[in-house]
């Protein structure tokens, strides 16, 4: 996979870090993705990408995930899991419920595909 970075736009928002924090904080609407490792270093922190039912099994799948502000959540995923990832955006949900239910079943259908969960999503029976 290509990361193709727009040139007239890229490093440029039209609204800073904060406010982006701000706007999406309790805002009612969660989103799935997943993190694709990239084999060069992704240039922009904020490289998100927005692909609708991506086929989570097509092998680039490093992580799925949930989250409710994706440009503080992929921020936060560079620090911890390094600078090669880059955040897409698969889907939305309109609860923590639904949210919760298609974070796990990709999850579930990855472990189903590939005999493991993807490489830094975490399993356990942790509160259980």
């Amino acid at each position: 996979m290509q990361l193709e970075p727009k040139r007239e736009r890229c490093g440029k928002m039209s609204y800073t870090y904060i406010e982006n924090i701000k706007a999406c904080r309790f805002n009612e609407k969660g989103f799935i993705y997943r993190l694709i490792e990239m084999d060069e270093k992704v240039p922009e922190w904020a490289a998100i990408d927005v692909f609708w039912d991506a086929d989570v099994l097509d092998g680039q799948t490093a992580y799925i995930g949930m989250t409710m502000n994706p440009a503080r959540r992929g921020m936060d995923h560079r620090g911890e899991k390094g600078k090669h990832l880059m955040m897409q955006i698969i889907g939305s949900a309109n609860c923590p419920d639904e949210a919760q239910y298609k974070e796990r079943k990709a999850i579930w259908d990855h472990k189903v595909k590939f005999g493991v969960i993807p490489k830094f999503n975490k399993s356990s029976w942790g509160g259980a």
